[in-house]
């Protein structure tokens, strides 16, 4: 009883894995080029324009990596202080559109990431 009580439960734990598996499919590898009108992920580059939107957090991964001098524990420290500010400036634009809640929380999100 000791070894057929695990077995089983090991059974059932894989055909619960395999039935997962069969339930999505697989990705194709011959269909790698995008089809005709399909939206591209990455940015490509304009002829006329060359507007690039950077986040906050971006920029401040580049303002803590143009100081040269800065050691790494130093670094990581002046990159959450730039972090937070820029939080608290998009929850400060947040509570200035009144959002509340969910919304609230998605544009703060946003705001710090784009």
């Amino acid at each position: 009883m000791r070894i057929i009580t695990p077995a089983i439960y090991a059974a059932l734990l894989g055909g619960a894995i395999y039935i997962a598996i069969a339930q999505n499919p697989l990705p194709n590898a011959i269909a790698s080029a995008p089809p005709e009108g399909a939206k591209i992920a990455y940015a490509v580059p304009a002829e006329g324009k060359s507007v690039t939107r950077v986040g906050k957090r971006e920029t401040c991964r580049q303002s803590v990596s143009a100081k040269k001098h800065l050691g790494k524990y130093q670094a990581r420290d002046q990159m959450q202080l730039c972090v937070a500010q820029a939080r608290v400036e998009c929850l400060k634009q947040a509570i200035d559109q009144k959002l509340r809640g969910p919304a609230r929380r998605v544009y703060v999100k946003s705001c710090v990431a784009a």
